[in-house]
């Protein structure tokens, strides 16, 4: 298992994120809406101006990112990216399960949605996310708390 860490996002990040966000998701985004890098850096740019997420750092170096928001009822999962290298291990799954343990702690379900084809759905399904709804675009998910 790879040690990792969490620190806020600061500036500096942005460009990471962008690429992160970019590496992880292109091929997607590109099936689903069509790839345009001057859309994806606005939309970058505005979810940037709505609310940073966490870095994951792997030795003090940027490794990833998530973004739990509390959005009163419920907690919203998103923009959870990690660089290829660290894909298969553990990483994915310590970080989801950081999560759940928060917003059980809060008695709030988790949220989340993630775009058509990514493969990330089996992750969420065994960690007890159940589909919601889905539309051409997107997936959509929900795990309640464990009381």
């Amino acid at each position: 298992m790879i040690d990792f860490d969490f620190r806020p996002a600061t500036p500096g990040d942005f460009d990471f994120l962008f690429s992160l966000k970019k590496n992880a998701e292109y091929e997607a985004i590109k099936a689903v809406f069509g790839w345009d890098e001057e859309v994806q850096q606005r939309i970058h740019h505005e979810e940037w101006q709505e609310d940073q997420p966490t870095i994951v750092t792997v030795g003090g170096q940027p490794a990833g990112s998530f973004l739990l928001q509390d959005k009163g009822e419920h907690l919203y999962f998103c923009r959870f990216f990690l660089l290829a290298r660290y894909h298969g291990k553990g990483m994915g799954s310590k970080i989801l399960q950081y999560c759940i343990e928060l917003a059980d702690a809060q008695r709030k379900p988790i949220q989340l949605c993630y775009l058509q084809g990514n493969r990330v759905g089996s992750l969420y399904q065994r960690f007890g996310f159940q589909f919601t709804s889905e539309d051409n675009a997107f997936v959509y998910m929900e795990r309640e708390p464990l009381i």
